[in-house]
């Protein structure tokens, strides 16, 4: 009878091994298949974060791409129909001043001739004399501060676009003066490379307009000092002429600021 109970108590430690064993089966096989599900997991999370990534990357490429393609010909265009309003401005105003010269005075009434003098011919009027050209009003340093502007092969100009369409304005008509084949805009400001007789003309054109007294004083305000800050950066060439390649291109900055505060002098002490 106690050899019967030793079989049934191997055989119930045998089923429960058994089972023991089963179970680390089944326990490894969930932490498998956990194992896959987080892999799965981590990899779908990732595919999704680099798509997005690689989705705005070529949509802020597309967005400035789109951008270069439409603000620069719009930059471009602004600029030429500145120039086309400045030139017809400039043509409405020789036509008025011709128009004016046009209507001569009207002759005065001849004096009453005594009947014997009737058939003796009336005495021709004095022809009325021409006006004088005016004389140039440019002293010797403009006209040396122009040669150098002449002599520089392109300039970049850096300045708000309120700035460009001013100088296009009034340089615009100028005959020696060239609307430049790319205007780039940079946030509110503009790079223009324009060349010497550009230049050229909008130094005459700007003395022009600086010297006028019919102009308004802010216009002349702006003429007088955009005329004198080229025309200075012009002169520094010209005291120091340099050709080759081997140098910075020249550039025009129109964009004054304020000191640093730690560069400014220290205030007066009482």
């Amino acid at each position: 009878m106690a050899f019967g109970n030793g079989d049934l108590l191997r055989q119930i430690s045998n089923q429960l091994g058994q089972v023991l064993t089963d179970l680390a089966a089944v326990k490894q096989q969930l932490a498998d298949q956990q194992h896959a599900i987080d892999q799965i997991r981590f990899d779908t999370t990732a595919a999704i974060n680099t798509g997005l990534t690689e989705n705005r990357a070529v949509i802020r490429d597309g967005l400035t791409r789109a951008n270069e393609t439409i603000s620069d010909p719009l930059t471009q265009i602004g600029s030429e129909l500145v120039a086309i309003r400045g030139g017809i401005g400039q043509l409405d105003n020789q036509i008025r001043t011709a128009a004016a010269q046009s209507v001569q005075r009207p002759a005065p009434e001849p004096e009453p001739v005594p009947v014997e003098d009737q058939a003796s011919p009336s005495p021709e009027p004095d022809p009325v004399p021409e006006p004088e050209p005016e004389k140039s009003q440019l002293t010797d340093d403009d006209l040396k501060t122009l040669r150098a502007a002449a002599g520089i092969s392109a300039a970049t100009l850096h300045a708000h676009r309120d700035t460009w369409e001013f100088l296009v304005k009034h340089a615009g008509p100028d005959r020696h003066f060239h609307v430049p084949g790319e205007v780039q805009d940079a946030v509110g400001t503009v790079l223009a490379k324009i060349s010497g007789p550009s230049l050229v003309a909008v130094l005459t054109s700007l003395g022009s307009v600086k010297d006028d007294p019919a102009a308004d004083p802010g216009t002349r305000a702006i003429a007088h000092h955009l005329h004198e800050r080229i025309g200075n950066i012009v002169n520094e060439i010209a005291a120091a002429p340099h050709s080759g390649g081997d140098v910075e291109p020249v550039k025009i900055v129109i964009d004054d600021r304020l000191k640093p505060e730690d560069d400014q002098p220290p205030a007066d002490e009482d």
